[in-house]
């Protein structure tokens, strides 16, 4: 009865908490992008020409990458534990094989030690990014909202933002950050508040993105670019301010068509003079009852399955068409299903993110 209890709370230990997501990720998502990873590696210190083929030579990269990546100190610990199994392998004497094996579980401790060391500090940072994102959409007898953020790393680059100017006028921001993860992520939340700042001085969206990039310059650095849209919202009526950002998409309900609005615009942190501005462009729309507004980053329609196939701005329009009877909500969560049917077990490439407005 004790050999079964035991058993049993073995099991639940090592299974109590696993799933077949869990085991489905690690196998087809997780694996492959480790290996890719490591073969990064490989390639950035000059260790492969490319030329060799073949299970010997792929094990063979696969083995510098992964100790080019220790430390000197653990790289010599491992090496050394590698010999002396090998060693006692030879001779036989199994003693001397526990004492490798010791040396490997005492290096595998120190690099888990130090994962979850910086696992905190990244889950503190996205702590910190999504406590920027807004808690709700606007309260707006308008427009029924719906958006949705995701990452590509544990931390993104793009953003989305609400900005409340009075009682009848709002602002939506929404950007891409050139790079992704953590250098992004920083960048993104400075822009947000740039741009958060700039707004409690100047009403038009167009002086606000032209402000924004005369102060990158000034007061971030120079080099970092981003996309943009911001576009303000009075009542039925939004104007919309591109800063090479993808196009504003509307579902017409009058006529049942989707298209893009597509403006002038270059991205913000390309040049530091009057280009920026004067390649500005301003669009008016007028939103009529069941008509669709879609912002979203080029990580929806980049978005790849395993042959690299992306998903495409048709598919994007065909979903806002067959479901434009539903809510933003539903809208969001037939967008969210089909771009994981389609992109299945490939690795993210961007940050996804969208937001959904439905005329009322």
């Amino acid at each position: 009865m004790k050999k079964n209890n035991l058993l049993k709370r073995i099991y639940e230990f090592y299974s109590g908490d696993l799933t077949s997501k869990d085991l489905e990720n690690t196998l087809f998502k997780e694996t492959p992008e480790r290996y890719k990873y490591y073969l990064k590696e490989i390639e950035k210190s000059g260790q492969t020409d490319g030329k060799n083929t073949g299970i010997y030579s792929s094990v063979k990269i696969f083995i510098k990458a992964f100790l080019i990546r220790l430390s000197p100190v653990i790289r010599i610990a491992y090496s050394l534990a590698v010999l002396i199994f090998i060693v006692a392998w030879i001779q036989e004497d199994w003693q001397i094989a526990i004492l490798a094996f010791l040396i490997v579980n005492l290096i595998l401790i120190y690099e888990i030690a130090e994962k979850l060391t910086a696992g905190d500090e990244l889950k503190v940072a996205k702590d910190v990014q999504m406590s920027l994102l807004p808690k709700d959409p606007p309260s707006d007898p308008n427009f029924d909202f719906a958006y949705h953020y995701e990452t590509a790393k544990v931390v993104g680059g793009d953003f989305i933002d609400f900005i409340k100017k009075n009682e009848n006028v709002y602002f939506i921001s929404t950007g891409d950050i050139s790079g992704k993860g953590m250098s992004a992520a920083l960048y993104m939340i400075q822009v947000r508040l740039l741009i958060r700042q700039l707004s409690d001085f100047y009403d038009n969206p167009g002086v606000i993105l032209s402000e924004v990039n005369k102060n990158i310059f000034k007061h971030i650095r120079r080099g970092l670019y981003f996309s943009s849209i911001l576009a303000e919202v009075r009542d039925r009526n939004i104007k919309i301010c591109r800063a090479g950002h993808n196009p504003v998409l509307i579902y017409e309900n009058a006529n049942g068509q989707c298209r893009e609005i597509k403006q002038n615009g270059m991205a913000v942190g390309l040049c530091n003079n009057d280009m920026f501005a004067n390649s500005m462009e301003e669009y008016d729309l007028s939103i009529k009852s069941g008509d669709i507004v879609l912002f979203y980053s080029d990580g929806l329609t980049e978005c790849m399955n395993s042959r690299k196939e992306e998903f495409g701005l048709d598919r994007i329009k065909k979903i806002l068409c067959e479901n434009s009877y539903r809510t933003s909500e539903e809208i969001k969560n037939t967008f969210l299903t089909e771009i994981n049917k389609f992109r299945g077990y490939a690795e993210i490439h961007d940050d996804i993110t969208l937001i959904i407005m439905k005329a009322v």
